[in-house]
């Protein structure tokens, strides 16, 4: 009798310790046709091929909280990119996300290879976030390297985000560089101020950049939307400068999402404008409109047609110009 009872008191007691904590399994296959022409340096290119992230990026991941009593819970993040347009792994070296983080009443603190402040306020104030032909930061390339882009996530982090204080939220964010000399991809320093509540939401943020090969930057960037129901407008705005060079660049662009029956229209209108030290400023624009479609909660047909037009020095070498679409169908678990 006394082993039994010491069983099922164990039994118990590893059920207690399951219920409190959770792993899950999650991922996003995007695949789409897509047509693009390109004219850029002397030659005209037309591609018709099998691609993907028209809407979002393609990922398999593991996450996991486990409840720690008092209102803390420590938690894990493992995330790694995919091709399903090919079935290779794209990275299943998690490195799209890699941390673990505690949380309470105090905030959460997150240590490792995470998202930066600074790329935030591009996918989250953009109609087609960071994917397709129709996102904003295709309009960062140079072949100069005087003006690059935010760094999407860094290495070695250790990030603090304060608790919700009546919609506002700060996040603090630190990147141990790790090596003696030269520039490094865990060289960040950042902050992002976000304040979100009802409809509205604006947000700021700010960093400075190590780039590996390159001189390292600063960059400021805000957006905001609002929610009126039937339309949504929003829009972003970056300054950067390459501490080196002296190399300055903006990027703005403003758009909108509109819901028509379960479907979304996406509309949105970008231009950069970027100025080489002692030399002539050279610019783009970028117009996009895509449609979403819902066929459930979890998987959405979607088309999106683009055109850039860009002065020579800024993309390509010469005058660029690139129009095309894609059809597709992104499915999430």
């Amino acid at each position: 009798m006394k082993k039994t009872l010491i069983a099922l008191a164990a039994v118990a007691a590893s059920s207690a310790a399951l219920a409190q904590s959770s792993v899950t399994l999650f991922g996003i296959m995007d695949v789409n046709v897509r047509h693009t022409k390109t004219e850029a340096n002397g030659t005209d290119v037309s591609l018709t091929e099998m691609a993907q992230d028209g809407t979002a990026s393609s990922r398999l991941g593991f996450r996991g909280v486990e409840d720690l009593g008092g209102g803390m819970s420590a938690s894990f993040w493992l995330e790694g990119a995919l091709n399903p347009d090919t079935g290779t792994v794209g990275g299943l070296n998690f490195q799209r996300r890699s941390t673990v983080s505690l949380s309470g009443g105090f905030g959460e603190v997150r240590l490792g290879r995470d998202y930066t402040p600074t790329f935030w306020n591009h996918t989250v104030y953009d109609p087609f976030g960071t994917n397709g032909l129709g996102s904003s930061i295709n309009m960062w390339g140079t072949v100069s390297g005087g003006y690059i882009a935010t760094n999407v996530r860094s290495n070695n982090l250790i990030s603090y985000f304060t608790p919700n204080m009546g919609g506002f939220q700060a996040q603090l964010t630190y990147g141990f560089k790790e090596v003696d000399t030269g520039t490094s991809a865990s060289d960040y320093q950042g902050l992002r101020v976000v304040y979100a509540a009802g409809p509205l939401s604006v947000a700021f943020a700010t960093a400075s950049e190590g780039n590996v090969g390159a001189a390292d930057s600063k960059r400021s960037n805000i957006g905001a939307s609002y929610d009126f129901g039937f339309i949504k407008p929003m829009f972003n705005y970056t300054t950067a400068e390459d501490d080196t060079t002296g190399n300055e660049a903006t990027n703005l662009m403003i758009g909108l999402t509109a819901p028509v029956g379960p479907g979304l229209i996406k509309a949105s209108y970008t231009r950069t404008e970027a100025e080489p030290a002692g030399g002539a400023e050279v610019d783009g624009n970028q117009i996009a409109i895509g449609y979403e479609y819902g066929l459930s909660k979890r998987t959405a047909l979607y088309g999106n047609f683009a055109r850039i037009s860009a002065d020579a020095g800024l993309l390509a070498a010469t005058e660029y110009k690139r129009r095309g679409f894609e059809i597709g169908v992104r499915h999430s678990f």
